[in-house]
């Protein structure tokens, strides 16, 4: 097997919070798409990765709580999470013939066998299928009109590879009680580096007590919260170039962030060592991804060019979330597994100890 090109370990690895080279098979090369005009790159670039994007960000929103309880002052949680993701089978592809690209003059996927404006390209977590793109556009300086066949990337074929169309993320975090039946909640990583990646994160979350303030209901056995979460997870990684123009770039890179909102209120209910909990609200995600620097394409016999920073991919996303789970505690110890439906369903299980 092959190592995985640095911007899907970035992409993948890094939520991960994990710094060792990941095994897979190799996936062409995103930059490939450098060879169609900068406006039309940008676009098939953002189609190409928006699935992975949106279920990494959502990612970040899960694994929050394990109960609507808030700790006594001084009361303190310390647990890990991984929340796992699954992505809906029709983001495996995605239509180049509906993006309004300016340059592309030709598609055919050679394993589908189609082409024209409703032939379908493999996203990033799709079928490692061959597809073919033609480019034709005037890059400036005098070169003239210039046409380009290209290879677009494979997708990374999830299922296959890995048993499923999800991604794990994940998560650890600290859950403090303050004053006034309030929990502050962090989550904090420091700038890990592995090769040509690094990747930082950093999440605060507020849960508060409301039933203390509705006379009719404070005194029933169950626990009523409301919960915000922010999650920021950012980084870089060099871009590998591959593209049929030989491009060469010696600062190139590609810088991402990913910021995650959830806001929702919280139930649970206690039996012994059993909680069942519960919360119902909103997410809400926005990423930015940049490739960044100045690239050197070179276009024999005409000559050649030079684009700088030519993709900017921001994916902005919400949904309802409606989250159901149980815990098991035993003393200090917890056990705690849950289920959110959202735009893009997701698993949660966690484990860790919680005093006072």
């Amino acid at each position: 097997m092959k190592t995985i090109k640095p911007w899907f370990f970035t992409c993948v690895c890094v939520l991960m919070l994990c710094s060792a080279t990941i095994n897979a098979q190799n996936v062409s090369d995103m930059s490939s798409f450098l060879s169609a005009s900068k406006d039309d790159a940008s676009k098939l670039m953002s189609a190409y990765m928006t699935p992975v994007v949106k279920s990494l960000s959502y990612g970040l929103t899960g694994g929050w709580y394990h109960t609507a309880q808030a700790h006594k002052t001084a009361g303190v949680d310390v647990g890990i999470s991984i929340n796992t993701v699954f992505i809906p089978t029709s983001e495996n592809y995605f239509t180049p013939g509906s993006l309004g690209l300016k340059s592309l003059t030709g598609f055919s996927n050679v394993t589908l066998g189609t082409t024209g404006n409703n032939a379908q390209a493999p996203t990033v977590v799709g079928p490692n299928d061959k597809t073919t793109y033609t480019s034709t556009y005037d890059p400036g300086g005098g070169i003239g009109p210039q046409t380009v066949s290209f290879s677009g990337p494979g997708g990374f074929d999830l299922k296959r590879n890995i048993g499923f169309a999800a991604l794990p993320a994940p998560m650890a975090q600290i859950g403090i009680g303050i004053i006034k039946n309030t929990d502050i909640k962090i989550r904090y990583v420091p700038s890990i580096h592995s090769n040509s990646a690094s990747v930082s994160m950093f999440g605060i979350g507020v849960m508060h007590d409301i039933k203390q303030y509705l006379p009719g209901i404070k005194s029933l056995p169950f626990d009523l919260s409301g919960f915000v979460g922010f999650n920021t997870l950012s980084g870089s990684t060099s871009f590998v170039l591959g593209a049929p123009w030989n491009p060469t770039s010696s600062d190139g890179s590609m810088n991402y962030k990913f910021n995650s909102w959830t806001f929702q209120g919280l139930i649970s209910k206690k039996f012994s060592v059993l909680t069942l909990y519960g919360g119902l609200g909103w997410g809400t995600i926005a990423t930015k991804v940049d490739v960044r620097g100045t690239y050197t394409i070179s276009a024999a016999p005409a000559g050649s060019f030079n684009v700088k920073d030519p993709v900017t991919i921001n994916v902005s996303n919400s949904s309802p979330k409606l989250t159901l789970g149980m815990r098991l505690k035993f003393g200090p110890l917890y056990l705690n597994g849950d289920y959110t439906f959202q735009k893009y369903n997701a698993v949660s299980v966690g484990l860790g100890f919680s005093v006072r």
